[in-house]
């Protein structure tokens, strides 16, 4: 079977093709759709994507008016966004949503925070401000050709503002409600060779309100059981750096260094009800404590451009995590001291490389390799009575890869790869993916395609603890569920992308339907995670985007999905993966620039009600509807110095939505914003 999926990659990699009919530049003819980096690795239009896109702009994000970079993908269609805690996101997208939402691939730079022993991101821990970044691109699909394993529902990649886009020096505050108190200052030139650009910044919020009546109109002494009063030790504060600089010497190199680095504290734990009264201390092992976490990164990225106008790209990358919280515990009845200490540390190092070229006039292709190796290793100790876990792991990932466009005619795009992966766990897994564009014209693009992806099992899902008292998720020494392989989807989708140009409106629809196989599940009857639960989803996507000249634009979104699986036989319950999805769910953005430097957005959310896949039926989340409107006034040359300032008010109606956890609910909220620049 190795041969085999070797062989089928080598032909992807030698794939040869014929020359079509001659035509001008591909970007010129259709340069009215957005460039895209990230769908297969090649710079091609969006009309020429194997999957289907979502860009979130500098534009797009100023107009939110967010401060938190989870709460961007609530302008994505089919994407699911709440809160564990205030500081904790969950971002999920057509997968049924637990809280650690561990089928997307997400990058920043190209570089993978998504890392182990949980196999998912820590959204309060990443080292840049929501003002750092340029634009997102979210690949909504499976995108496992390009990027391996664990980018099994889709891809979201990070794209930061360029060493050369800050030029001088900028200072930005926020104050409001929520205890919401932001500072950052960047600072940057740009020389003939050499540019960089800095960060440093500081963030703090309270997170959700206390609560003192029951939301969703939970009856009082079911809410008052389950201790979820008062229950809102959710606050955070963090302080980061960051640094990229790049070094051009000459027209055939370029050489990009960026580092950082983030120190947070957040908010844990619960205030459950304790029958002892004079212990203050929670029943189920995890009270009211504070979470420390560190990260930090190196990138190095060497971009060399070949005579025969193909390119080749090095990168080298390594992450590194720690997490720590020390808390009392009262459990089983019995009160403990002692603070259980425990520790968590997480690294990556990976190195890549990759070949662009042209093999004809109507070809391209890029192909390359990853190697990978991951670190965990964590403790959980009660000194001096007892070492819970001491664990520690390495793991190495191996891929090759290749994508290849093929222009067969002015109408016709054929794009085709796959990636060749061996995972830590010594699983061999051949992801492919086919697409064929079809231009019907210059502006209106039929798109069809199909592809195969895969999640490799993280490390506690194998190793899962036996005990865990506190918020960490350390695994074990001795696998608890050994012999997971990975999930896997097939998905097939039918897309169309047009642009009217006396309209100037732009429409985005995507048809889908992704059969899972294999999807882990825990089997209460033998106590341990199995492979066995298999779904199905489909549904409908749009996008529409219409402009009012250069000053005024809307953006709505819809997503419509119908999911079923067949946990009913598996567990002899209702389908809770199916009530974790929300059928429907819609946003929509308008902005308006009007005279004299004064500008206004408004954005809407909507969501189906859905019952969370880890949780009880008291966190049953209701139907959310929210508005958010931000009002800016730009100034210029005020002492040297031009800027704006605006005023943001989330959830404008207050209308008290419940997130992940019934007690996490978002009243409104409102903070001014000052940005200056010199």
């Amino acid at each position: 079977m190795k041969g085999k999926n070797i062989a089928v990659l080598l032909l992807c990699l030698s794939w040869h093709t014929v020359r079509a009919d001659e035509y001008s530049s591909e970007l010129a003819y259709y340069q009215k759709f957005p460039v895209v980096l990230s769908a297969s690795r090649l710079s091609q239009p969006l009309s020429n994507s194997p999957n289907a896109m979502t860009v979130i702009d500098r534009k797009m994000i100023v107009a939110s008016g967010f401060r938190k970079i989870a709460d961007l993908f609530k302008l994505v269609p089919g994407m699911y966004v709440s809160y564990y805690k205030d500081s904790q996101p969950i971002v999920a997208y057509h997968g049924a949503t637990d809280q650690y939402a561990r089928r997307m691939q997400v990058m920043i730079d190209g570089r993978s925070v998504y890392l182990p022993p949980v196999n998912t991101v820590d959204w309060a821990d990443l080292p840049i401000t929501i003002d750092d970044i340029e634009r997102i691109e979210i690949i909504r699909g499976p995108a496992a050709a390009s990027y391996g394993a664990n980018s099994m529902q889709g891809v979201i990649n990070i794209i930061t503002r360029g060493a050369g886009d800050v030029h001088g020096g900028e200072a930005t505050f926020r104050r409001g409600d929520k205890g919401i108190n932001d500072v950052s200052t960047r600072f940057g030139r740009k020389g003939d060779t050499f540019e960089y650009r800095a960060t440093l910044a500081y963030t703090a919020d309270n997170g959700y309100d206390d609560l003192s009546s029951p939301p969703n109109n939970i009856p009082v002494t079911q809410f008052k059981a389950s201790g979820l009063l008062n229950n809102s030790h959710d606050d955070n504060q963090a302080r980061l750096f960051n640094y990229r600089a790049n070094y051009h010497p000459n027209g055939t190199d370029s050489f990009d260094i960026q580092f950082g680095f983030n120190r947070d504290i957040q908010g844990v734990g619960f205030n459950d009800k304790n029958p002892n009264p004079s212990q203050p201390f929670s029943t189920n092992g995890n009270t009211f404590h504070d979470l420390t976490a560190r990260s930090d990164f190196v990138q190095l990225d060497w971009t060399h451009f070949l005579e025969n106008s193909s390119q080749l790209d090095v990168r080298y990358y390594h992450l590194q995590e720690n997490q720590y919280e020390a808390l009392p515990v009262y459990l089983g009845g019995v009160y403990f001291p002692g603070p259980v200490i425990q520790s968590l540390d997480t690294g990556r190092d990976q190195v890549q490389i990759q070949h662009t070229l042209p093999t004809s006039a109507t070809n391209r292709l890029v192909y390359g390799a990853v190697l990978q190796r991951d670190h965990s290793s964590g403790f959980s100790s009660m000194p001096p009575i007892a070492l819970f876990y001491n664990s520690s792991f390495n793991t190495d990932d191996y891929q090759v890869f290749a994508n290849d466009e093929w222009h067969i005619n002015r109408q016709f795009l054929l794009n085709a790869g796959g990636m060749f992966e061996r995972d830590p766990f010594g699983n061999e897994n051949l992801s492919p993916r086919a697409s064929l564009n079809f231009h019907m014209t210059p502006q209106q693009t039929l798109r069809a395609g199909v592809s195969v992806a895969y999640r490799v099992p993280s490390l506690v899902e194998i190793y899962f603890p036996t005990v865990q008292p506190g918020a960490l998720i350390i695994p074990g020494s001795t696998p608890t569920s050994p012999g997971l392989i990975p999930e896997k989807v097939v998905s097939r989708e039918i897309g169309y992308l047009g642009e009217f140009l006396d309209y100037e409106t732009t429409v985005d629809l995507r048809l889908f339907s992704d059969q899972l196989s294999n999807m882990i599940y825990l089997n209460k009857t033998v106590g341990k995670l199995v492979n066995g639960l298999s779904a199905q989803s489909r549904g409908l996507e749009a996008t529409v985007k219409k402009s009012w000249g250069k000053d005024s634009s809307l953006t709505f979104n819809f997503s419509h999905e119908l999911t079923s699986s067949n946990i009913p036989m598996l567990l002899g319950t209702a389908d809770i993966w199916a009530d974790s999805i929300p059928r429907n769910s819609a946003s929509a953005m308008f902005s308006q620039n009007l005279n004299n430097g004064l500008s206004f957005s408004a954005s809407y959310y909507y969501q189906a009600a859905m019952q969370p896949f880890d949780r009880g039926a008291i966190d049953y989340q209701p139907i959310q509807r929210r508005m958010d409107v931000r009002i800016a006034q730009s100034f210029h040359d005020f002492g040297g110095i031009r800027g704006d300032v605006a005023l943001v008010v989330q959830n404008l109606f207050n209308r008290g939505n419940s997130e992940y956890i019934a007690s996490n609910v978002f009243n409104r909220r409102s903070y001014i914003r000052v940005t200056a620049n010199w």
